[in-house]
């Protein structure tokens, strides 16, 4: 019995062979965590992530071309005001609480955002 396969149809099987080759190689792969700095500070964000996660998840309630109220207050000039209206000051580890914590009708998104998610929000929230 003799099967005939058509080109095309060998030429799939291959794309789809190798395809599943190139996955299973970076199932594979080590993946490393970068480390924190010798000082122990928090590694710097990317603010043109941050503007993405922003967009999905914080621009439903917040402005960001304006400090007027939304939802949630508008942000901004957020790092130039210094303070927050309760007197706390405005700074990386202050907004990443904030951002995990949630506040007085803000949820939290500990659960939602992953670490270096948060770090890209505060890091775009400080270009506002």
């Amino acid at each position: 019995m003799r099967i005939r396969v058509s080109r095309n149809t060998l030429l799939l099987a291959l794309a789809l062979v190798t395809a599943a080759a190139v996955v299973f190689a970076q199932a594979g792969e080590k993946r490393t965590t970068p480390a924190k700095p010798a000082n122990g500070a928090a590694m710097a964000g990317s603010a043109a992530k941050g503007k993405k996660v922003f967009d999905l998840q914080c621009a439903v309630c917040h402005y960001t071309a304006a400090d007027a109220k939304k939802i949630g207050p508008g942000l901004k000039g957020l790092r130039k005001r210094g303070k927050y209206a309760d007197g706390r000051p405005i700074d990386d580890a202050s907004l990443k609480d904030w951002i995990e914590k949630g506040g007085k009708n803000m949820p939290s998104f500990k659960e939602v955002l992953k670490p270096e998610e948060i770090r890209d929000v505060v890091a775009y929230l400080k270009t506002l």
